[in-house]
């Protein structure tokens, strides 16, 4: 049953609720969602679940199949076109964070890569993916650039989405590890061409991997 907080619209929160759902794969790619059935479900009226279902819609979590609606089902295109777009971003949020980076933020990075070897070491692998999540996100809002943070928060969703897909909420190999290491020290160097070099090599590796595993 949803627990409504009554300072957010209901619509609101039905949105947060469902994509959460899509994005944690609580629903199969390709899945219909119908809106009644989701109303009952949450004990809500129909409208506040017709509006949510429109704002995935757009967000394109859900896709639009005549009057029927569908969870997204990744083709390899759209895997590579995805992740093209956030290699650019984020590698340019790496080589603006290696100016604009605090030495907070930068202490914080290190001491994520830190202890993502622990946790990659005991095999806990949902820690390891929150870790992931962190490191990305703090380089992003190092970068001090509101409005390539807004770009790339729009596709984050999708992101996620892809990456609980392909890797079913687990990531490739260590090597990864390495990656995070070396964009930082570069970071870390004030260094922002390598950063960018590097950022955009560690995403490169990541959508390899995801290819890898589609195609499989």
């Amino acid at each position: 049953m949803l627990s409504v907080v009554k300072t957010e619209p209901l619509h609101a929160q039905m949105y947060q609720l469902i994509k959460k759902r899509l994005i944690d794969g609580y629903y199969n790619p390709g899945e219909r969602l119908v809106e009644v059935r989701l109303a009952e479900e949450f004990g809500v009226s129909r409208a506040p679940v017709r509006e949510a279902l429109r704002m995935l819609v757009q967000d394109e979590l859900l896709v639009q199949k005549g009057s029927a609606l569908h969870v997204f089902e990744p083709t390899l295109r759209d895997m590579i076109d995805i992740y093209q777009c956030r290699q650019r971003m984020e590698a340019l949020a790496a080589k603006l964070a290696a100016v604009n980076i605090n030495p907070a933020k930068l202490e914080l990075l290190e001491m994520i890569i830190e202890e993502t070897n622990d946790v990659w070491i005991k095999k806990d692998m949902k820690r390891v993916v929150e870790l992931n999540i962190q490191f990305h996100e703090i380089i992003l809002e190092a970068s001090g650039n509101r409005q390539l943070i807004s770009l790339t928060n729009m596709i984050r969703d999708k992101v996620t989405y892809l990456r609980n897909f392909g890797f079913k909420g687990s990531v490739r190999d260590g090597s990864f590890i390495g990656e995070h290491e070396r964009i930082a020290a570069a970071i870390k160097e004030r260094n922002g061409d390598k950063a960018e070099k590097e950022m955009h090599g560690h995403i490169e590796q990541d959508l390899l991997a995801l290819v890898s595993l589609y195609k499989t």
